[in-house]
């Protein structure tokens, strides 16, 4: 599985690296281990495609070495030492996580070190590296100056909403083109299958370049992308790369070209639909009053009209539909799913062991995760339906897995999930492969949230985790919950490490609304909200609040 983290703000773009690092001593005479560590410090200079790291190569070396082929994010000082079988050397790192040649970030678990073979000889009298592994190796304070985190946009499967895609990118001069060819590429593995591109595969920037002038970039493209295109489709291009560009602040239009010359559009067309990014959730909350389903709204628990009493069931966990009108919940020992919603019956639609507090994505579907020996299954019921029509999906990677939460992403392409496997729990975002029709076929391999914290000693810990919910388009919160002791809840970016929230002593519940201060902690006691990095109580006698999703 792939691993992950990030938070993409597209700020901090800058035309060249502050950082300068020095090549050989001109002296000569320097040690093996002396070019060693020159060459790893010498990563951190992205200039005329590390020219720099390149003069600690032999002549022969220079020319085949890839620096862009892997990033390695290290921790500690790295330790360079003769190899174990005297032929070269080894560069042992702390790796705290990694990306590959398309900016794809993986975390690695706490204690995870790598070791590089490398081997020198004397080159006009001086020691140079003649083999080593193609990438570079940057500290995580550098990494953190040195790359920008942006997030890629591509089409939900009904076109509907954008997604996001977290990349990471050297900041210099030439990013608007490395943003561009990387969308070109198509989505991370975790989400083929699940978005779409309005580019055709195989569309290429015709040269290596996207000029900004004045803060308009002109995308000029290989002549393929034009063949057998609608007005409609190239609408729908020029949408897309507006949206991967614009948060780049040297941006603010773009301009379509092929052979340098703006692409016809055509007519505008009632079949483009503007995408939304990010979508809002609304104020609204449901949660379980006195053994009632009720609205929580300005501070206050409120009735909802039209709804029959639920009582008989226990209810926990109820989730919303955006609109309002869809309600599902479960019954008091998690055995069995209902729906209801204004001027509706209560019906039960599903029935399991453990099942998963529900999540309703924006088409309506109701989903939930059902335990199932010492596997799981994710299953979906669609607007309006009965049990007959509930969708059970194959999803090969929890055959002996367990699912503690399940949420949908607010563009109804991505799966948020908490799982346990032998003691240990993991966060996992993974793309909804659908059919045609909407209706959904399995999960991909997903992507995974590394949760770190230093509990003081200086060394990482991995950190339990059971309930997550989706904070914005690509961050989540976190919690491991208790009813006794403290608690610190987190939030995860797809793409940067967790940010601790302020603690607080026996959170048993978790919701989430837009945004990193909308989020709200349940205590046997009551509800609190968050306020800076503090919380005040809002709430007593609420349960299992839920923003719409």
């Amino acid at each position: 599985m792939g691993t992950a983290t990030a938070h993409s703000d597209g700020n901090a773009l800058v035309d060249t690296f502050a950082a300068a690092p020095r090549g050989p001593s001109e002296a000569g005479g320097e040690t093996p281990e002396e070019i060693l560590q020159g060459f790893i410090t010498a990563g951190t200079g992205a200039a005329d495609d590390y020219s720099v790291a390149r003069e600690f190569l032999t002549g022969a070396a220079a020319e085949t070495w890839i620096p862009t082929d892997r990033v390695l994010i290290y921790g500690a000082d790295p330790s360079i030492v003769p190899a174990a079988d005297g032929d070269g050397y080894s560069i042992r790192l702390e790796v705290v996580g990694s990306l590959d040649d398309r900016g794809i970030r993986t975390d690695r678990p706490s204690g995870t070190t790598e070791a590089l073979s490398a081997k020198l000889e004397q080159e006009d009298g001086n020691w140079r590296i003649s083999a080593v592994p193609n990438g570079i190796m940057v500290s995580e304070v550098n990494f953190s100056l040195l790359f920008l985190s942006h997030n890629l946009y591509f089409y939900s499967s009904s076109y509907d909403f954008w997604v996001p895609d977290t990349r990471w990118f050297v900041q210099k001069s030439g990013i608007a083109a490395n943003v561009v060819k990387a969308m070109l590429e198509g989505p991370a593995p975790y989400l083929q299958g699940a978005v779409s591109s309005a580019f055709p595969a195989g569309t290429a920037l015709a040269r290596d370049a996207v000029p900004v002038v004045s803060g308009a970039a002109t995308v000029d493209l290989s002549a393929e992308v034009l063949q057998d295109s609608s007005d409609l489709s190239r609408q729908q291009m020029a949408l897309q790369l507006q949206q991967n560009l614009a948060n780049l602040n040297n941006v603010n239009s773009v301009t379509m070209t092929v052979n340098q010359r703006s692409v016809d559009l055509g007519k505008e067309s009632g079949d483009l639909i503007e995408p939304v990014s990010d979508p809002e959730v609304g104020g609204t909350q449901i949660g379980a009053y006195r053994n009632e389903l009720v609205y929580f709204k300005d501070g206050q628990p409120q009735l909802i009209d039209g709804i029959p009493s639920v009582a008989e069931h226990a209810p926990r966990d109820p989730a919303l539909s955006l609109d309002l009108a869809t309600i599902a919940f479960l019954n008091g020992d998690r055995s069995g799913l209902f729906l209801t919603g204004p001027n509706q019956d209560v019906r039960r639609v599903a029935t399991g062991g453990s099942l998963t507090p529900p999540s309703i994505d924006p088409g309506r579907w109701t989903w939930t995760a059902s335990q199932s020996g010492s596997g799981s299954s994710i299953l979906a019921l669609p607007p309006g339906g009965s049990s007959e029509d509930l969708v059970s999906l194959p999803v090969a990677w929890l055959a002996e897995t367990s699912v503690s939460e399940l949420r949908i992403s607010r563009d109804g392409a991505r799966a948020l999930l908490v799982t346990g496997e032998g003691g240990q729990s993991r966060v996992l975002v993974a793309g909804i492969v659908r059919g045609a029709d909407g209706v959904p076929r399995t999960l991909t391999t997903p992507l995974e949230l590394g949760v770190t914290a230093d509990p003081g000693s200086g060394i990482p810990v991995d950190l339990p985790v059971d309930r997550a919910k989706w904070v914005s388009e690509d961050s989540v919160a976190v919690v491991q919950t208790s009813a006794d002791g403290e608690v610190t809840p987190f939030i995860l970016g797809l793409g940067a490490g967790p940010e601790p929230l302020a603690g607080l002593a026996g959170i048993t519940g978790l919701s989430a609304g837009k945004g990193e201060q909308d989020i709200y902690v349940q205590t046997s006691s009551a509800l609190y909200k968050r306020m800076g990095n503090s919380w005040y109580e809002v709430a007593a006698g609420l349960t299992d609040p839920s923003f719409p999703g």
